[in-house]
């Protein structure tokens, strides 16, 4: 059967894989303090930059020098990228299927780029990624679509070819952005009920990985 994509997009943290206790762990080291799951899910979304300022902000912790606390941030995370870190129930096999099925597989993260490779590479071993994006310096953050079109004239896809998952309202702005057809998972960083007061249409929420099966095979 002919695939009904011919090409995937996915947000990386809260989307194929459960990275909150180990973002947590590193933020909570840096800052010398303990933050739940719900707090950290809160913090993150726009890049670790924003992350661990957003944290400072919630304990009160004043910092006159932002760049040297992101990089004592970003020194714990690559020091333990993986401890927690699991792929949601599904997203492997699906991952496998779409290797498979020759179906081109990007992941587009606002965290930096090698720490995304390394969580990937860590948790997805056997999976061929044919791009993955993270902060590099060649694109933009998201909500910024760049990375997306990039990676349709990578593998010669059309826009309207390709399918972008995400998790929050950052992902449906992305989407949006880059004119692709797009689906917003539940089971990640944000709440439903967040994700419709941000905006993102009702229709559009899955929350099994089995829909996304759907929409590709």
């Amino acid at each position: 059967m002919r695939p009904l994509k011919k090409a995937v997009v996915f947000d990386l943290d809260g989307t194929i894989l459960n990275t909150t206790k180990d973002i947590g762990l590193a933020i909570g080291r840096t800052l010398d303090a303990e933050f739940s799951d719900d707090q950290i899910n809160r913090f993150v979304g726009r890049g670790l930059r924003n992350a661990i300022i957003n944290a400072s902000r919630e304990i009160g912790y004043r910092c006159d020098d932002t760049d040297a606390l992101l990089q004592r941030l970003l020194s714990f995370y690559r020091e333990v990228p993986v401890k927690y870190t699991r792929p949601y129930p599904g997203v492997t096999e699906f991952l496998r299927d779409l290797n498979g099925s020759g179906i081109p597989i990007c992941v587009y993260s606002n965290k930096e780029q090698d720490i995304a490779e390394s969580v990937l590479n860590i948790c997805f071993p056997d999976i061929t990624f044919a791009q993955i994006t993270g902060m590099n310096g060649n694109f933009e953050m998201k909500p910024s679509s760049q990375a997306i079109i990039a990676f349709s004239k990578l593998v010669k896809t059309n826009l309207s070819e390709l399918l972008y998952v995400g998790d929050s309202e950052v992902d449906f702005k992305t989407a949006v952005n880059a004119g692709v057809d797009y689906r917003i998972l539940t089971w990640g960083m944000r709440k439903k009920e967040d994700l419709l007061e941000s905006g993102v249409p009702k229709e559009v929420l899955v929350s099994d990985i089995d829909q996304i099966r759907d929409l590709v095979f």
